[in-house]
């Protein structure tokens, strides 16, 4: 009877198994690199709390140019208005917060409305 069990490979020196592990180790390193990659791609609530932080600070250099652009009475106004109306913008931010969930569900609602509404009223357009 022959034996069917397998061969064991011939030993490799020690410089083919340096070159191995260096391959695997490379191997590893770019495969978490992917990992990290997919991960940031995916992570939806970070690449909105970007796209926010990018469109305030849009939002914020065009309110800025147009500022410059105006004026000075108006640019003045825009001062006295902004000195006043920051704290109060902040008292309510503060005062809303607790509440924000119930806001936003109403808001919805209103808008659910307006539509409903608006598409009755496109019918009741199109029967005449």
């Amino acid at each position: 009877m022959t034996d069917s069990a397998p061969e064991s490979p011939p030993p490799a020196d020690a410089d083919e198994m340096d070159v191995v592990r260096a391959d695997i180790a490379a191997t590893r390193a770019e495969l978490a690199a992917t990992v990290d990659a997919l991960s940031e791609k995916l992570d939806v609530k970070s690449r909105a709390g970007e796209k926010l932080a990018d469109v305030r600070q849009k939002t914020a250099n065009a309110a800025q140019r147009a500022k410059q652009a105006a004026p000075q009475p108006v640019q003045n106004a825009l001062n006295k208005v902004g000195d006043k109306a920051g704290p109060v913008a902040h008292r309510a931010n503060e005062k809303a917060r607790p509440h924000r969930n119930k806001i936003i569900a109403g808001a919805a609602v209103i808008v659910v409305v307006l539509l409903v509404l608006r598409g009755r009223g496109r019918k009741a357009g199109d029967d005449s």
